[in-house]
């Protein structure tokens, strides 16, 4: 990377579920939480996946549509089934992430580039706060917080990346974006145009932190 391209960064943005915990650490803490509502997270799973590349009028609207795909799988109201994701995926998931935490040195990854004066922002496909706190990065100073519970639309949409980096006040070229999918992270990123890295095998968010920024 030269140092013309790192001195016109301005922002990073991450992925949240995957990039700033590990995945697959989490994996049987969130089964074990989500006893014994392992269909309604899987199921759940299954429809956000299948709602990308469709876009809603808000976040609103995603979610009411969410709420009657499950309901039909579960075979239950749609007011039901809304109950049953949030406890899961605003519950049960938030609880497990607890227990594991985030990546090893991502705080001080992340808040050295804070003192860079390099704009953080998060982007995912659920809403971030309760997870931020579980995995003890809320204090960090975020400058946007962008799900598609928010905007109404999920990855690879550059529209949860433009909202982003209009939170933070910088055009795309002058922004990156740290992920672990391919076909969203880096596929929406680049879509919105900005630069996309994607987190390695070893999930060193130090690594990636210092390839954006040599001398952070």
């Amino acid at each position: 990377m030269t140092a013309s391209v790192t001195a016109s960064l301005r922002a990073v943005t991450f992925d949240l579920d995957g990039t700033l915990y590990d995945a697959a650490a989490a994996r049987r803490p969130i089964l074990w939480a989500s006893f014994p509502r392992w269909r309604t997270l899987r199921v759940g799973r299954a429809v956000r996946e299948e709602l990308r590349g469709r876009t809603f009028a808000s976040g609103a609207a995603l979610r009411d549509e969410e709420a009657r795909l499950v309901a039909e799988r579960l075979e239950v109201e749609p007011a039901r089934a809304r109950a049953r994701l949030d406890t899961v995926f605003d519950g049960d998931v938030v609880r497990a992430l607890r227990s594991v935490g985030a990546r090893p040195h991502a705080t001080e990854a992340l808040a050295a580039l804070a003192g860079r004066g390099v704009l953080l922002g998060v982007v995912s496909d659920r809403r971030v706060d309760a997870k931020l706190a579980a995995l003890g990065l809320a204090e960090l100073p975020w400058r946007a917080k962008v799900s598609a519970d928010d905007v109404g639309v999920l990855k690879p949409s550059p529209a949860l990346f433009h909202a982003a980096c209009a939170a933070m006040g910088v055009a795309p070229a002058e922004a990156a974006h740290v992920g672990d999918r391919v076909d969203t992270d880096e596929a929406g990123a680049r879509a919105a145009g900005m630069r996309s890295f994607l987190l390695g095998r070893d999930g060193d968010l130090t690594a990636i932190c210092r390839a954006l920024f040599p001398a952070a």
